[in-house]
């Protein structure tokens, strides 16, 4: 359903998923939860360069920029964008991005098939799709010209 987008106003999140789905082509795959304290869990799926479960540690600025930069897109409830409800133009083959805040007293989350043209989150800069380089995860993410190569090679 749609939401109204409660941002940085919403209580700060304990802990945070973030995911990103496949599309028709090489887009990474994959999950990552952290914690407030900077205690995260990733899980490494297709064209990745890292693939199953490894855990890391984000600094404290590392955490804050992700938490930052994703708070704008946090809906107040649940906030799904697919096919079947986009409200603009929408195009398929995109990855989806699935990000849920949870905090003390609530859970908020964000499914957006980014196919689905919704302008009011594609204002917003920076970009949700690439938030997770603000975490310590280009060593098991990898590099984007090299998406195939992982796959090829079983991650």
């Amino acid at each position: 359903g749609c939401a109204t987008t409660s941002g940085t106003n919403a209580e700060p999140p304990r802990e945070v998923s973030f995911e990103a789905t496949p599309c028709f082509g090489s887009c990474p795959v994959f999950s990552v939860t952290i914690d407030a304290d900077g205690h995260g869990v990733y899980e490494g799926g297709r064209f990745v360069k890292t693939r199953g479960r490894h855990e890391f540690t984000a600094s404290r600025a590392e955490m804050r920029r992700f938490f930052d930069r994703i708070a704008p897109f946090r809906p107040n409830g649940v906030a799904t964008y697919q096919m079947g409800n986009c409200p603009g133009p929408a195009h398929t083959d995109a990855p989806s991005i699935k990000v849920r805040w949870i905090s003390a007293t609530r859970a908020d989350s964000l499914d957006w098939d980014l196919g689905c043209q919704v302008e009011a989150l594609k204002a917003i800069e920076p970009n949700l799709e690439q938030a997770w380089q603000e975490l310590p995860l280009d060593d098991l993410v990898g590099r984007a010209e090299n998406r195939f190569e992982y796959d090829q090679r079983g991650g």
